[in-house]
């Protein structure tokens, strides 16, 4: 029964062979994704399971300790912070040696000398194209070797490691003493994120994917059915034509799943530049484990021969089964009630819950619990009532579109619904997910990049204000920020620069913002002309007190629910503000190279009061969030443009299955007169409807749904963004190729129904 398997497979004639074809390429393009899905998740599990090195924490220095007589000859002095440049983000280490047994940053041989640094090759490479005084300027001494791999999460990290004497570096806020680097896994805030969405688009694309796989491997079932039933009939068991099915769909996925494996290798270098979580992995750690290797050259064939197994239930039952058939009854409206029962419970919630309060952060925790169940009864609703669907606007065309082709394309789906929708409802989750998302976050990004908040995008920000933990006397000391004589040093080389608007904001030293606190500054009322979406004092004002610290925020739709700070209302008077510490500063500044400049400037002043927290634009604030958020976009874009051409790979197979099956009665029309023509517009009516229908409902709903959550997230300045050229451009290519491959099915409807070739058997 084996070789008669692999005698029909391989010497079956043409038919044989063009199915065998069609299974071997389905299965590949399946097997090609699913190694790239598992080889990126790799990647991400190998950054998660690198040890954390930026997570060591040891012993804060006291207030005014001296680190040559209050510290043991081991260990070392450690300060851990971010830097940035042109809105990227620099890991930095400031490091000092204590003794010999100091513990070492992996991908180090020991830590830098004072007066030393070392740098990632990314940054060294940044270092050579760019003026020191936009970046090296920032890095006492000279560059003295490269940090290796082991300490970084991929090729792009901009990573610098400083070496101080030991009496520089506990004089700077936030120096702990440590004895050990921490090896513990990587800390990644958004990594139960990351899995989500690697689940969750892993499942987006498996779904059609399987979908393709089975069409393919059913491909031909009624004439297959006829032959196995013939079989039956002389004599054959039913145990002998499962293996004789089995063998016949295990081949084509067993070949398919071997030159699945080789393209995949083709597509290792785009798959290795895919930066899922915004950067790219090392090469080396993207690649499929040799247990996922084996398990999709085992399960694949496998799941395939059960595909065959289940094709051919008919035929176990009785060599007879495959002339009883009858048409399924067609598809009730129930089943859009899931749909629209879900939509109720998404709109609602956020509607209602999430407007109440506009002042505040977003929707509630009950809103959003809701929401989320109304979206998994809309994911349901939609696979449901996709049949239905399908059978309406078949109905639809039937009536309003005149001409046979249609009617017989109308005809033929009303038919059966729900076997032409089978082979695009894979399609419909990704488009649903893909508009949503693509709907979402270029509103979400806009409307922060919009009103009071987006004015500030060139706007630099540093804050001079520290406090020391001072442990053996439990208190914390603190400086209000720069001395009077140093700020007014400062705002002098600031405002030397052409084009730059400074706006200085003090400590109110006799008020409760004194000591660097977290209560209200003083500003002069003349200098925030220069930003007027902080607000402006009232006429004839020389100062002004407010929370300026809110300026602070990391989240910029809450920074503009706050603005402005200054109204008329705000206390006013007249302070001698050259007396003051100043505590925060404001640049504004609209050229690229002056920016980092002032950065590295502002970062020299920064260093000197101790203060670890680099200057930042309110446009890197918000691009660090919208990061993340194009990051997801990007991943669902790719996903949905390749779940298209899926359901178009999907469809093409369908429909050269169809034409197999349907050799006969479309022979017989072509010898009634009917033009070839027109068969052809048949087919692709036929294949394009359930297509279109299933894109562009879900689109729709997928972009309504995003409505409700801007609002509730962008209550202000809302407004529905559409999504970006590279959403439309892969809905594009994929739709235009899934038009493609059915149009490569029509020839062979041509060549079948030849009047030469009306022999039946």
């Amino acid at each position: 029964m084996f070789r008669l398997g692999l005698r029909l497979s391989l010497q079956g004639g043409r038919e044989a062979l063009v199915r065998l074809a069609t299974i071997v390429a389905a299965v590949a393009l399946g097997v090609a994704v699913v190694l790239s899905i598992l080889a990126d998740y790799n990647g991400y599990q190998t950054l998660l399971d690198r040890p954390c090195w930026e997570c060591t924490h040891g012993t804060p220095l006291n207030a005014g300790q001296s680190a040559g007589t209050a510290l043991p000859g081991t260990g070392a002095l450690w300060n851990l912070s971010d830097d940035y440049f042109r809105g990227r983000t620099i890991e930095r280490l400031d490091v000092a040696a204590l003794g010999s047994a100091e513990p070492v940053v992996p991908g180090l041989q020991q830590l830098p000398a004072a007066g030393q640094f070392v740098v990632s090759p990314a940054l060294a490479a940044l270092l050579r194209s760019v003026p020191a005084d936009q970046l090296g300027d920032r890095f006492p001494g000279t560059q003295a070797g490269l940090v290796g791999d082991a300490a970084l999460s991929g090729p792009d990290e901009l990573v610098v490691v400083i070496g101080h004497t030991p009496a520089q570096l506990a004089a700077d806020s936030g120096t702990e003493y440590v004895t050990r680097v921490s090896n513990a896994h990587s800390d990644i805030s958004t990594s139960n994120v990351y899995k989500y969405g690697f689940g969750l688009g892993s499942i987006a694309v498996m779904f059609p994917l399987l979908i393709l796989i089975s069409t393919a491997t059913r491909l031909a079932a009624a004439r297959r059915e006829e032959r196995y039933a013939a079989m039956r009939l002389v004599g054959a068991t039913p145990r002998q034509i499962n293996v004789i099915a089995s063998v016949d769909s295990a081949l084509g996925a067993l070949l398919g799943t071997l030159l699945g494996i080789a393209v995949f290798q083709l597509l290792r270098t785009p798959v290795d530049d895919l930066a899922v979580t915004g950067s790219r992995f090392f090469p080396a750690v993207v690649d499929p484990s040799a247990a996922d290797y084996a398990a999709v050259v085992l399960v694949v064939p496998l799941a395939s021969a059960l595909a065959a197994l289940w094709s051919l239930r008919r035929v176990r039952i009785s060599p007879l089964g495959t002339s009883r058939r009858a048409t399924p009854p067609p598809p009730g409206a129930w089943r859009l009630a899931p749909l629209l029962l879900g939509l109720v419970i998404y709109v609602g919630p956020l509607a209602v819950l999430g407007f109440q309060n506009k002042s505040t952060s977003g929707p509630s925790s009950s809103a959003l619990a809701l929401a989320e169940l109304g979206v998994l009864l809309i994911m349901v609703g939609l696979i449901l009532s996709g049949s239905w669907l399908t059978m309406q606007v078949a109905r639809v065309v039937a009536r309003f579109v005149k001409g046979p082709a249609s009617l017989l394309a109308a005809r033929r789906l009303a038919d059966n619904p729900k076997a032409a929708f089978r082979a695009v409802s894979g399609l419909v989750l990704a488009v649903l997910v893909g508009t949503a998302i693509g709907g979402l976050v270029p509103s979400v990004v806009a409307g922060q990049n919009a009103g009071s908040a987006g004015s500030l995008t060139h706007v630099l920000q540093a804050g001079f204000a520290t406090g020391t933990q001072d442990h053996t006397k439990d208190r914390t000391t603190s400086t209000a920020g720069l001395p009077p004589q140093t700020a007014a040093a400062l705002l002098g080389r600031l405002r030397s620069f052409p084009g730059v608007s400074v706006v200085p904001i003090y400590s109110d030293a006799g008020g409760a913002g004194g000591g660097g606190g977290r209560g209200a500054q003083i500003a002069a009322c003349a200098d925030l002309a220069a930003v007027s979406a902080i607000g402006r004092c009232a006429p004839g004002a020389q100062d002004v007190k407010a929370q300026f610290s809110a300026l602070f925020d990391d989240n910029l739709l809450s920074l503009e629910r706050q603005l402005p700070l200054v109204t008329a209302a705000s206390t006013t008077g007249s302070i001698d503000l050259s007396a003051l510490d100043l505590q925060t500063v404001l640049v504004r500044v609209d050229n690229a190279g002056t920016l980092e400049q002032i950065r590295t400037l502002l970062s020299t002043y920064l260093s000197a009061n101790g203060v670890t927290q680099p200057p930042q634009t309110f446009g890197e604030v918000g691009d660090a969030r919208a990061g993340e958020l194009r990051a997801a976009e990007r991943v669902i874009e790719v996903l949905v443009g390749l779940t298209v051409l899926v359901a178009g790979c999907s469809l093409a197979v369908s429909v050269g299955g169809s034409l197999v099956e349907r050799r006969r009665p479309f022979t017989l029309l072509r010898l009634s007169g009917t033009p070839t023509p027109t068969l052809y517009r048949v087919v692709v009516l036929e294949s394009m409807l359930p297509l279109l229908t299933a894109t562009v409902v879900a689109a729709l709903i997928g972009f309504g749904t995003s409505l409700p959550l801007v609002l509730a997230l962008v209550p202000q300045r809302a407004h529905l963004a559409p999504p970006d050229g590279t959403y439309f451009a892969l809905m594009g290519v994929g739709l235009l190729a899934s038009v493609a491959a059915i149009l490569t099915a029509l020839p062979l409807l041509g060549r079948m129904t030849a009047p030469s070739n009306a022999q039946f058997e």
